[in-house]
């Protein structure tokens, strides 16, 4: 797989690379991790966490230990555009490699990866990364343990680290709560996953395409978070841009929440119209 440094493995039509961090695990975790890597490649993993358009994902443990978790994604052969695309750009496993590296080395949070690889023909690809410590951002502040003051702070903090990432020279390709997570031990501290997409471009630059993550930030069940925690995110983020783009950002922001407040409002409407008056939804 060109563009990617590791310890090469080959097995049948496949062709998978160990980085060094990899290589350093114990003998039982890395025998572990290529069984449930073959598996998956196999077919014969049981039911996945999850399966999108393009890509299935499974959770697999390695054994006891400070990680014992790991996410194992296959990504569908490319079709269409999609698959010239990659022609021009290369692998999509080792774009990700890549640019994880890359924020690792700007200070931002992002998962280990262990291992990645490819069908030499058949264009699909795998990757598996080690588990967050922690829980996604809606995850953790909908926690009915989590103090007030505690929800309020993180999500100032993660305004500030959005603004942060943008600095750095990054946009993020799906930029969702649910790709951003809290750290257990640090909730000052956190980690973004999922950069098949995600890109250091001179367009973090401009202000569109930075909105356009915040935008994706702003896609949160407005049943557990307000309008006003949205407001405390995109205020933390511009505070935290440098003094020339503040007033810009806090604008925009102004501008998205009212337009979120007016569809969110508009969805409540239609949900009352449809349903019947006496209906009762229960969780469970």
């Amino acid at each position: 797989m060109k563009g990617f440094e590791g310890e090469p493995l080959r097995r049948g039509g496949w062709l998978l690379f160990l980085p060094a961090n990899c290589s350093r695990l114990p003998e039982e975790r890395r025998r572990a991790l290529l069984s449930s890597t073959f598996a998956a490649i196999d077919g014969t993993l049981p039911k996945s966490v999850r399966r999108s358009r393009h890509a299935e994902t499974w959770l697999e443990r390695l054994g006891d230990g400070a990680r014992p978790f790991v996410y194992i994604k296959v990504l569908d052969a490319a079709r269409g555009l999609r698959a010239i695309r990659i022609l021009f750009t290369g692998s999509r496993v080792a774009h990700v490699a890549r640019i994880s590296e890359r924020l690792r080395r700007d200070g931002i949070g992002v998962p280990e990866i262990l291992l990645v690889g490819g069908e030499v023909r058949g264009g699909r690809e795998i990757i598996a990364t080690a588990a967050v410590r922690g829980f996604s951002v809606l995850r953790h502040v909908s926690t009915r343990s989590e103090s007030l003051a505690a929800k309020r702070a993180v999500l100032r903090g993660l305004g500030a680290e959005v603004a942060r990432l943008h600095q750095a020279g990054y946009l993020h390709g799906d930029l969702t709560p649910y790709n951003i997570f809290v750290n257990r031990d640090d909730p000052t501290k956190f980690v973004f996953i999922d950069h098949d997409r995600t890109r250091r471009t001179i367009m973090s630059r401009f202000e569109r395409p930075r909105m356009r993550n915040l935008v994706q930030l702003g896609h949160i069940d407005f049943k557990t978070i307000t309008n006003t925690d949205r407001m405390r995110v995109w205020c933390a983020y511009s505070a935290a841009m440098p003094a020339s783009r503040r007033r810009a950002a806090r604008r925009r922001a102004a501008s998205m929440l009212r337009r979120r407040i007016a569809r969110d409002r508009d969805f409540a409407q239609a949900a009352e119209t449809i349903l019947p008056e006496r209906t009762e939804v229960r969780e469970g």
